[in-house]
């Protein structure tokens, strides 16, 4: 496979910013390459999944191009830090869609992430249904609902500076609340992504994870897929979980 660390200039964030990115070295597809758009979680950068699993043997293994972005500790955002959703759903499509043999149909997009990541990729998914085909979340669900973060941290700090209150409650029914987000998706009645979520049982994110999970399937009746093992909130787990997320795009999304 072919792998390339690309630094860029983003008109979103105003500023040169970094994307690695996975191309198979397949013999000339027919037709482009379907692309995971594979998000980071917090204090962590684009390097993280292809440091820490083997991303890109999966992605050599069924022919799909991996797009990693960096999105520092934006919650995949707009605001003071930057407009990040802007720069991943809109400009980075069109800049490496440019440069690279990737799709741009939305049939052939999945978006997919850990932690922050996973809040990223809902988020993504039901603000934009129309641009995917799937959401695949590890270690996530509406982080609302794990309460106001701890005084004195730096989830408090972050949640001040991004967020500009460090009450969870004052967030519900705005673009930081999933399950807001999920609701006005149905409501649109555009046909939503596939879903595929993951979470270890000792992660203290578990929990969360499957009440959001339960709602937007069982409430919502989005198509999903629940996968649990042992694992906590680690690389060990997520690069278990890696080649079941890897096989669901290719055998239940891109080649459905």
């Amino acid at each position: 496979m072919a792998f390339m660390q690309i630094d860029l200039y983003s008109q979103m964030l105003t500023r040169q910013t970094e994307v690695a990115v996975i191309v198979p070295e397949r013999s000339a597809p027919s037709a482009p390459y379907p692309v995971l758009w594979l998000l980071h979680g917090a204090c962590d950068n684009h390097s993280g999944w292809w440091r820490n699993t083997a991303v890109e043997l999966y992605a050599e293994e069924y022919g799909i191009a991996v797009v990693m972005p960096s999105a520092d500790l934006s919650f995949y955002a707009n605001g003071p830090l930057g407009r990040y959703y802007d720069h991943i759903a809109l400009e980075l499509p069109e800049l490496l869609g440019r440069m690279l043999p990737i799709s741009s149909a939305p049939e052939d997009q999945v978006v997919a992430g850990l932690s922050m990541g996973g809040h990223g990729a809902y988020k993504f998914g039901f603000t934009h249904p129309e641009r995917y085909a799937g959401m695949a979340v590890l270690s996530a669900g509406n982080f609302l609902d794990l309460g106001n973060p701890p005084p004195g941290g730096f989830q408090e700090d972050v949640h001040r500076k991004l967020f500009r209150t460090t009450i969870a409650e004052e967030l519900r029914g705005t673009e930081h609340d999933i399950s807001h987000l999920a609701e006005q998706a149905v409501l649109r009645g555009t046909p939503l992504p596939k879903l595929f979520v993951a979470c270890g049982t000792e992660d203290l994110a578990f929990e969360t994870a499957r009440r959001t999970y339960d709602y937007v399937t069982g409430e919502l009746g989005l198509a999903g897929e629940w996968h649990q093992q042992a694992g906590g909130h680690d690389w060990s787990f997520w690069g278990r979980i890696l080649p079941d997320m890897m096989t669901w795009c290719s055998t239940q999304v891109f080649r459905s």
